[in-house]
């Protein structure tokens, strides 16, 4: 899981405007407090011509979408013929029900009596993993990096060769032990990281984390050791 520099994206998404490329931002795991504000764009300081949201749009509770586009998107679209109009539409557009999920889910997040997480004043999420753990496990000498933004907490282990990389299956073993635990994290390759939801007690993070990193400490030593 490689973090991408903000500032490479502030000037990367002005040059992009300033030569009047559209730029999209695919919001839809991103989005809704996932990284600790409410939007990627928020926590970058940039407009995007587009935007895309979904999964905590509703809370995850039912299906429901989103594409948001600034006025000079909509306007480009307008027209008295059909045929310069963006002919966009589903069976389950607009659907009541995610509407009215999507709502309450949008009030939820950043109201400090639903949801104590929430800085009002600095509108972001306060911590959620625990500071102590985090840095125990970075310096683990099983663990090459840990990143931790917002909900998010990935956790990169040191591995070589076939066990590198996004194809490997080098922490089948760990996530399994995980699951037993009633921990579901996902392997990305040799990463794991842990999700939680923007109303979830820190308390429940620091005993996720806790228990990963014990898991941790038995998968490297169930590993071979270097002759």
């Amino acid at each position: 899981m490689q973090m991408i520099d903000p500032l490479f994206q502030r000037v990367l998404v002005k040059e992009c405007q300033s030569c009047k490329i559209p730029v999209i931002f695919d919001e839809v795991f991103t989005g809704f407090w996932r990284l600790g504000r409410e939007s990627a764009a928020e926590l970058l300081g940039c407009v995007p011509d587009v935007a895309c949201y979904g999964k905590l749009l509703t809370g995850g509770v039912i299906p429901l979408a989103a594409t948001l586009a600034t006025e000079a998107v909509f306007i480009a679209f307008t027209g008295d013929s059909k045929i310069k109009a963006l002919l966009h539409g589903h069976s389950y557009s607009a659907h009541p029900m995610g509407c009215t999920a999507a709502a309450k889910s949008m009030q939820w997040f950043k109201d400090p009596c639903t949801n104590p997480n929430v800085n009002v004043e600095e509108r972001r999420l306060k911590e959620l993993w625990d500071t102590e753990v985090v840095l125990q496990l970075s310096t683990h000498s099983a663990v090459r990096r840990v990143v931790t933004l917002g909900t998010l907490c990935a956790i990169e282990l040191s591995a070589e060769g076939s066990n590198a990389g996004y194809a490997s299956v080098y922490t089948s073993s760990l996530v399994q032990k995980l699951r037993e635990d009633g921990i579901y994290v996902r392997p990305l390759g040799n990463v794991i990281y842990l999700m939680c939801g923007p109303c979830t007690p820190p308390q429940i993070c620091y005993e996720q984390l806790t228990k990963v990193h014990q898991a941790i400490d038995q998968f490297s030593q169930s590993q071979p050791r270097k002759i």
